[in-house]
């Protein structure tokens, strides 16, 4: 297939790939958490409902925000930013935009951790007790809204390709389903955490340890933890009795949650 042709199927079926891969991961994902669990936790269903609600509210909320999405900022600065300026051959582009907005999510996740505004919003994601596949779309809307304004800058700043932004947000959402989820990979996890982040690696980032949950930060790609030295191989207390969580967020249901960045700090 060629790249022109390549671009044309992601774009033509942008929708249902972003729909069917979401769900079918989605339970895929809770299926392995029942039968291959990483740590023994009971998981209620309303705690579920909860955070796919928070998910859920996020959808409408950006569609809100940027009517396009960020596949309309991609069309809006078609043909400019970097990718223009250096006239890079179409595949070539792709996947440096690829690799290049990995790196952008990578440096805003340590800022959220790094600037007390943006970790007030970010905090909710950690005050999750029983990290699950469902924790992959626990992000307070107001994250939400940051981070949009943070990919759409880096989009347009690129001048990354349609085909690229559309296959970004797939692997973006099916990555962290896959590396919020409580199942054992087994060895599997050692070996692809060469290459991506692993349920295991993302776990030590949402340790109650403050020193621990200033590692791992990478989404998708590992590389950039160990090129920063943000990178933990394994939890000091072991993941079966790692604590989750944050110490001054007992309640992580839903209504705590989203209220969370408003309380007194």
């Amino acid at each position: 297939m060629s790249m022109a042709a390549f671009e044309t199927f992601l774009t033509t079926h942008e929708a249902a790939l972003r729909m069917s891969g979401f769900f079918a991961l989605l339970i895929v994902f809770f299926v392995l958490e029942q039968a291959l669990p990483r740590r023994h936790q009971s998981v209620s269903a309303a705690h579920y409902a909860g955070n796919l609600t928070i998910g859920a509210l996020n959808i409408v909320l950006l569609r809100l925000v940027i009517p396009g999405g960020l596949v309309g900022v991609a069309l809006w600065g078609a043909g400019g930013g970097l990718m223009g300026a250096l006239s890079l051959p179409p595949w070539l582009a792709f996947i440096a935009c690829l690799v290049l907005l990995d790196l952008t999510l990578y440096a805003q996740h340590r800022l959220f951790h790094k600037i007390d505004f943006l970790w007030r919003w970010h905090a909710p994601h950690h005050g999750d007790r029983d990290l699950n596949v469902a924790s992959a779309v626990r992000f307070h809307p107001g994250e939400a809204v940051i981070s949009m304004a943070v990919k759409a800058a880096a989009i347009w700043a690129l001048g990354a390709p349609v085909a690229a932004v559309i296959l970004f947000e797939v692997l973006l959402s099916g990555a962290s389903l896959f590396n919020h989820a409580n199942w054992s990979l087994g060895r599997g996890d050692a070996a692809l955490r060469r290459l991506i982040v692993t349920p295991d690696m993302h776990r030590l980032h949402h340790s109650r340890a403050p020193h621990e949950a200033l590692k791992n930060f990478g989404f998708f790609l590992s590389v950039w933890d160990r090129l920063f030295a943000s990178y933990q191989d394994a939890a000091e207390a072991g993941h079966e009795r790692l604590p989750l969580g944050l110490a001054d967020a007992p309640d992580d249901g839903l209504r705590a949650t989203l209220l969370q960045p408003f309380r007194r700090h």
